[in-house]
């Protein structure tokens, strides 16, 4: 599905917010880039109870894949070259961690284009278990509930018309294409509410930009990549940033 933000960007107190959800870090090591052609750029190591997070390029909007360290004992050393053997690379190119919760990592997108993206990943395999995305206010809570992951936050969705001009036709392919479900599909699309964010702003949105949709979601994913999700309360709108 696609996912979007009204506002993008995880930066500032919205990251620092949203990562107290997850699990406090042991330790966190960074390594400077060696200079600004440095490809590897700088480098950061997050540790947990057995398991480092191991990060490049995370001074740039466009960070490399992330790898996993699994660690019995001796924590691993936070260094410039390749991981060791046994090491798991995570397909994260362009995301960030944000955090752990039990057996749960979460990555999120760190230069969307309207849509900021996030992933949750087993920490025991680095299997993808579920993606979706976030308004700029992050994940409003982050829990463990009967072995599973429950996140509370702001879903948005990237439409590739505009209610505001099309209105019932961009509603029904949203519906179509599944990317609003069946419990908002039935609704009326919010017109009004996307008028209204449209003609905020000292100059107004064109009436065929693309919009975006939010609304609130309860979602559990269990460690197999089951998810349920659950829409609560309106349905809002802002125009494509």
């Amino acid at each position: 599905m696609a996912v979007a933000s009204a506002l993008a960007g995880q930066a500032g107190a919205g990251v620092d917010r949203q990562a107290t959800q997850f699990d406090r870090p042991a330790k966190v090591e960074t390594l400077r880039a060696t200079s600004d052609a440095d490809p590897v750029g700088k480098i950061t190591c997050t540790y947990y109870p057995g398991l480092m997070v191991r990060e490049t390029g995370t001074d740039s909007p466009d960070p490399g894949p992330a790898t996993l360290i699994r660690f019995p004992s001796a924590r691993p050393v936070c260094s410039r070259t390749a991981a060791p053997a046994g090491a798991i690379v995570l397909k994260t190119a362009g995301y960030s961690l944000i955090g752990r919760k039990g057996p749960f990592l979460a990555f999120g997108e760190t230069d969307p284009n309207g849509a900021v993206l996030f992933m949750v990943i087993a920490a025991i395999d680095g299997r993808e278990l579920f993606r979706d995305g976030e308004t700029e206010a992050g994940l409003r809570s982050a829990t463990l509930w009967n072995g599973a992951l429950r996140l509370r936050y702001t879903r948005g969705v990237n439409a590739p018309c505009s209610v505001v001009k099309d209105g019932s036709a961009c509603w029904a392919r949203l519906a179509h294409d599944g990317a609003i479900p069946p419990a908002l599909a039935h609704r009326p699309p919010p017109t009004r509410a996307c008028a209204s964010a449209y003609r905020r702003g000292q100059t107004p949105t064109p009436a065929d930009d693309p919009s975006l949709i939010t609304y609130d979601v309860d979602v559990t994913v269990d460690g197999s990549g089951g998810s349920r999700v659950i829409p609560r309360g309106a349905v809002g709108c802002e125009a494509m940033p």
